[in-house]
């Protein structure tokens, strides 16, 4: 009776923590669905302030930013930039004035170098640098650099003692929730609106922006939720929150009308399968691939049910429109294609080494055709660097939400995107703090079985 009465305890400590954990991405949500100057100004100096005491719980205002960083224009800057601005100086008041050494990510502080030399040493030779798209991806990449040397794991493990990476996944969730509800009210409002007569899509803001942030923020919220139920051992209570976070993340998805978020996040659950084959063998719990295959089914299930009724089930999507989701790529007239063929046919050899700088090309809707052709392949070879570097730790320490996470990003950003655009690197962020998290907690875990085995004296 004593040990289910704490266990009720502890859980209610759980979420009430959480609670305060999403509380200040909740508001800046709000306050910016109602008047959006005033959320990225309160959101700027509430992630300055939080990130001071640790960047993890930054991290879903960074989210946030980085999903809805099209909704407006504030002083010349985009929304979420604002948000990711506050983050980052938080987090360099944080390493600074820390007990700790301030310790910088390898990895990225050669991305960083790498494209300041390349874009500062182009507007002072040429005079066509763009300093300030340069000055906010620094931002990022400052945030991104500092994140890991913070210890998020141990913070977390300090607030939670046990399951951090339980409390992440519901994190990041959260965020989800938050994104889902935000897209509602803002199509009641019409600020999100239909971007193509007769398809359901969304244009964001008075620029009528593409909705490509948000729902690449979606996929990752998708990915993380349902990985989490067909990998972790958790209760059944946790699945099923974890597995209506994902559903309500897809219902966002399919709003936005983006397909190769939706076509990624598939992709990234079959890397997560195949993960949990290759970690686990045959220890793999059979009551994961039931949660498997029952979610399989429902996925089956509400896409046939969607199709078969139309949009107009789905709140706000009013009057005679097909889902976009469902219509396939036309390869033979891909703008993609056509545009990046034409660059490179014209391409010097310097420009294929160095590129061409921060948006001389325009947008290239592909992150590493982005990075080739802004950066050349000196960049293209940092990125791929880096990228090595998480798939090698995410695979050393056995995470499977951290594999299906990164390869969601991988794939779900080949299509859009550019190089300098927040939401790689935000994505990374998410990325990074799961593999950290699951370091720490394979260490512990390793000290618990180590003392286990010790012989009695």
């Amino acid at each position: 009776m004593e040990t289910s009465t704490s266990n009720i305890i502890a859980e209610r400590q759980f979420f009430i923590r959480l609670f305060l954990m999403l509380a200040p991405a909740a508001a800046i949500t709000i306050i910016a669905v109602n008047h959006t100057a005033m959320g990225a100004m309160i959101g700027f100096l509430t992630g300055l302030v939080v990130c001071v005491r640790s960047p993890i719980y930054g991290l879903p205002i960074i989210i946030i930013g980085a999903a809805l960083n099209n909704i407006d224009f504030i002083f010349g800057l985009h929304f979420g930039w604002i948000l990711i601005a506050g983050c980052s100086a938080g987090t360099m008041m944080h390493a600074t004035l820390g007990d700790n050494k301030l310790r910088f990510d390898v990895s990225i502080f050669l991305i960083a170098f790498l494209f300041t030399l390349q874009e500062v040493g182009r507007g002072l030779m040429a005079g066509d640098g763009r300093l300030d798209r340069l000055a906010a991806l620094l931002t990022i990449l400052l945030f991104l650099g500092l994140l890991r040397a913070s210890g998020p794991g141990m913070t977390l493990q300090r607030h939670f003692p046990f399951g951090e990476t339980r409390v992440l996944v519901y994190l990041v969730g959260g965020v989800g929730i938050l994104l889902v509800l935000a897209t509602l009210s803002m199509m009641s409002t019409r600020e999100f609106q239909l971007s193509r007569a007769g398809e359901l899509g969304l244009a964001i803001g008075e620029t009528e922006s593409s909705p490509r942030s948000l729902s690449n923020i979606l996929g990752i919220v998708l990915v993380t939720c349902l990985t989490a139920v067909i990998s972790m051992p958790a209760h059944m209570r946790d699945k099923l929150i974890w597995g209506a976070m994902g559903t309500a993340a897809f219902v966002g998805m399919v709003y936005t009308g983006s397909r190769m978020p939706v076509f990624a996040a598939g992709f990234a659950l079959l890397v997560a399968l195949l993960a949990q084959f290759t970690f686990l063998g045959r220890t793999l719990r059979a009551n994961n691939l039931i949660w498997l295959m029952g979610g399989a089914m429902l996925a089956v299930m509400g896409l046939v049910l969607l199709e078969a009724h139309g949009p107009g089930i789905l709140p706000f999507a009013e009057g005679a429109v097909d889902f976009r989701l469902f219509r396939a790529p036309v390869l033979e007239s891909n703008t993609r294609l056509d545009m990046w063929a034409a660059y490179f046919a014209d391409a010097s050899i310097q420009q294929l080494l160095l590129g061409t700088g921060i948006g001389a090309f325009g947008n290239p809707h592909s992150l590493y055709v982005g990075t080739l052709i802004t950066f050349g392949l000196v960049g293209l070879l940092a990125l791929g660097l880096f990228i090595i570097r998480l798939s090698t730790e995410a695979f050393r320490i056995r995470s499977t939400v951290a594999v299906s996470t990164l390869a969601y990003t991988l794939l779900a950003l080949s299509s859009s995107s550019d190089i300098d655009k927040s939401y790689f690197w935000v994505l990374c962020s998410v990325i990074i703090t799961f593999i950290c998290v699951a370091k720490r907690e394979s260490a512990i875990e390793n000290v618990r079985l180590s003392e286990r085995t010790l012989p009695c004296r």
